[in-house]
């Protein structure tokens, strides 16, 4: 039998779900519960690339079907008015995040404030903060280890940018006072000046 979805990522709890042809969405969901039925996937993040063939009902209908098997899914997708049909882009978050809100999206993100302790960003692509970052930053979810973190402040608790994991305490990191990138190089997460 010919797979219509891929799935694949594999940041966990982070899951990219592919759909790589449309049929009918039905037989599609029915695919997906089944292929995400193992415990291993229960309580972790996944991800709908429509590929642009999905439209916003029928990734509705995918999410409602997840939402069931305790799967949360990071939508996000952005759908052009005109044709109905997901399309990716930048998110422009235009507030500061407070203790506890959490940010996802799969593509770039931008922050225009501060991301205070104990607020999360999580990306598929880029996390940028045109403020101070004082919680944590999780770019390239999927496992891109290209993906990077720009702060104008950089003070974060933690970093992750695909597999690879900083963690800061309080005491160790105070912003120098000029904006910084967090990116990876030969295995591990180091801050540069920009």
């Amino acid at each position: 039998m010919k797979r219509m979805i891929e799935i694949r990522g594999i940041t966990l709890p982070v899951v990219l779900i592919e759909v790589k042809e449309k049929g009918d969405i039905n037989t599609l969901i029915e695919e997906i519960k089944q292929r995400v039925s193992s415990k291993l996937f229960e309580g972790s993040y996944v991800l709908i690339d429509g590929k642009g063939i999905l439209k916003r009902d029928e990734v509705e209908k995918i999410e409602k079907a997840l939402s069931e098997k305790s799967i949360k899914s990071i939508k996000k997708l952005k759908f052009d008015e005109k044709t109905g049909i997901g399309k990716e882009r930048l998110l422009i978050v235009q507030k500061h995040l407070r203790s506890g809100q959490r940010v996802e999206h799969s593509g770039d993100i931008l922050v225009l404030g501060d991301v205070n302790k104990d607020a999360q960003v999580v990306a598929t692509g880029n996390i940028i903060v045109m403020g101070k970052l004082r919680g944590v930053a999780i770019a390239g979810a999927l496992g891109d280890e290209k993906a990077v973190v720009i702060a104008l402040e950089m003070e974060p608790q933690q970093v992750r940018i695909g597999k690879r994991v900083a963690i800061m305490d309080e005491a160790e990191r105070k912003s120098p006072g000029y904006p910084e990138i967090a990116k990876v190089e030969y295995g591990n997460i180091i801050l540069e000046r920009i």
